[in-house]
């Protein structure tokens, strides 16, 4: 045998000895994918329990602050309206029919000497809607009435009524004068009107064109003034205390 043939019969050999090696039966198995790599785990954020106090706390404060407007409106709402004080016929309407006895509150001057020492008593006899009738009895002389009367546009007139013992006249009569404003208070003040200067002027009183009369109601007293420069006469009456109802005044007997 030649030396070639010996490789090839060698060849054959080898390739039979690898087929023989190669079961049938043996299954080829089907390709796997490759392993797709998991996803890079991302950690967490971390969370502070504060800065979730803090936000939820951000969260409520605007509930709270409406629970609080609302709060507050509601006690606005809530408050009773503002009550305006008694005026000064009002005041003096509460002690209709009653009397009542004062005593001079000023400095004494020769001036007064018709009021000194005599007893003085003020009464609350009529009382209207816009009027009061107040008689300022001076002992036994009957002959004053003050007449307090409220006007159209609100404010308060004050005329002081003088009759003699027959009932007429007296010369000095319906003078005084007329609040400036409407008065919101028992405290009124009352200029002389220009009827009132004219008349003290006729009677030769010139310096009685700069009187101011004022009058106040407080919780226990009734107080009636008297000033312009240089003078001051003042009678105040305890409203605690009521007297006997004095004789009507001279005048006002028709009025009964």
């Amino acid at each position: 045998m030649t030396l070639s043939r010996y490789a090839t019969l060698g060849g054959s050999v080898a390739l039979a000895a690898l087929l023989a090696a190669c079961d049938p039966a043996d299954t080829v198995p089907d390709p796997q994918p490759e392993p797709v790599p998991a996803p890079e785990q991302m950690p967490e954020p971390e969370t502070d329990a504060d800065d979730v106090s803090a936000d939820l706390a951000g969260e409520a404060e605007p509930v709270m602050d409406a629970a609080a407007n609302g709060t507050a409106d509601a006690g606005v709402d809530a408050q009773p309206e503002a009550v305006m004080e008694a005026g000064l016929i009002e005041s003096l309407s509460e002690y209709c029919g009653q009397a009542f006895e004062g005593e001079i509150t000023s400095p004494p001057v020769e001036l007064d000497e018709a009021f000194a020492g005599r007893r003085l008593v003020m009464h609350v006899r009529e009382c209207f809607e816009d009027e009061v009738r107040v008689p300022f009895h001076v002992g036994d002389d009957h002959s004053r009435t003050w007449l307090i009367t409220r006007l159209d546009d609100g404010r308060l007139r004050l005329k002081h009524d003088h009759r003699h013992e027959d009932g007429s006249e007296d010369t000095l009569t319906q003078y005084g004068g007329e609040s400036i404003v409407p008065p919101i208070s028992a405290r009124v003040e009352f200029p002389a009107d220009q009827f009132s200067k004219d008349l003290f002027e006729r009677e030769g009183i010139p310096v009685s064109m700069d009187n101011i009369w004022i009058m106040e109601v407080t919780d226990t007293s009734f107080v009636y003034t008297l000033t312009r420069p240089n003078r001051l006469f003042e009678v105040t009456f305890d409203l605690t205390n009521p007297v006997d109802t004095p004789p009507t005044p001279w005048g006002w007997e028709d009025e009964d």
